[in-house]
């Protein structure tokens, strides 16, 4: 529940005194934030000169920490990255506004880490509901349309390289082949894929990655991370898609990589029905993209199935069906 301070501003009361240096959910540079969040956030709203009426954490993610700023006029969501930075994020939310896709508004950022030892930017606050919060099949299955029809055009914008940019603006990764073999690190480390798909799955998947390696010439612009969790939609007589957010660790690369992601079959099946339909509504896949997406999605869900595991969630049926497009890919 956000609570909002009366003036004065009690940026205070935003720090977090009660994270203690033993506590093993958060590294130091959390901690380091978390316990001067308030002071953080005084910092940054007076260098951009605003007047807010109320503050509030609104929520902190797996890699970022959202405080809501409330003006008279206006509310804004700034976010903050203890770790890493906000490079990725800002090519993408600057991508989408430039062709008028459902993205948050980028009003400020700063990568430089100088203000303060973080980066961070400020952002329109999108209200409304997360995709995943939608208990109605046909409300769920009409936002998925949505962020099928969005996505297909997201995969028409050429990105500037592969991969991500790192803090200073640069696409250093070589190909698509370094890609996923820097996913394959990142989403299924050992000893997690081993411990889900055994040694003979772990080797199905190093011959898959390189038999798909050659197949993207272009890195186009992605998602990297696309679920009923990245879409914010609004309610009303239809449910409209509102924003795509937090793009994941890759947003130069396959387009199909979304679409294979998307797919998850841990996933609502109005969800994934409904992706498949808005993407493929103007222009049906060829039979070449049919068969690179079944192959994406035996190599991703083989991800998935690891990063589930590793997050003790659910993740038999993305593991299984993995298994049977391995499979049928080995034949």
């Amino acid at each position: 529940m956000i609570q909002y301070n009366r003036q004065p501003m009690r940026y205070k009361d935003l720090n977090r005194y009660d994270i203690t240096p033993d506590d093993e959910h958060y590294s130091d540079a959390w901690r380091r934030v978390l316990a001067r969040l308030g002071d953080y956030t005084a910092i940054i709203v007076q260098s951009l000169n605003m007047r807010p009426s109320g503050i509030g954490l609104l929520a902190q993610t797996r890699d970022h920490v959202l405080v809501r700023i409330s003006t008279p006029g206006e509310h804004y969501m700034l976010r903050m990255a203890p770790e890493g930075h906000l490079a990725r994020e800002v090519y993408f939310g600057r991508a989408l506004a430039a062709q008028q896709l459902p993205a948050t508004r980028i009003i400020f950022h700063d990568l430089s880490c100088t203000l303060v030892p973080f980066t961070y930017m400020l952002e329109s606050y999108v209200g409304g509901t997360m995709a995943s919060q939608l208990d109605q099949p046909h409300l769920l299955r009409a936002v998925a349309r949505q962020v099928g029809q969005t996505l297909r055009r997201v995969h028409r914008i050429e990105a500037r390289g592969w991969g991500a940019p790192d803090a200073a603006g640069r696409w250093l990764t070589a190909d698509w082949s370094a890609v996923l073999t820097q996913l394959q690190t990142i989403l299924a480390p050992e000893p997690a894929d081993r411990l889900v798909f055994g040694t003979k799955g772990q080797a199905a998947i190093t011959a898959l990655r390189e038999y798909l390696a050659p197949g993207c010439k272009t890195p186009y612009l992605m998602h990297g991370a696309v679920g009923p969790y990245m879409a914010r939609c609004t309610i009303g007589d239809h449910v409209q898609l509102a924003a795509l957010i937090d793009p994941g660790p890759i947003i130069g690369g396959d387009g199909l990589f979304d679409l294979a992601a998307g797919t998850d079959p841990a996933y609502p099946e109005p969800w994934r029905s409904g992706l498949i339909e808005g993407y493929t509504a103007m222009i049906p896949l060829n039979a070449a993209e049919k068969e690179r997406l079944r192959h994406l999605q035996a190599l991703i869900w083989y991800w998935q199935a690891c990063r589930h595991y590793m997050r003790a969630e659910p993740y038999q049926a993305t593991r299984d069906q993995a298994l049977v497009l391995l499979q049928a890919w080995m034949q």
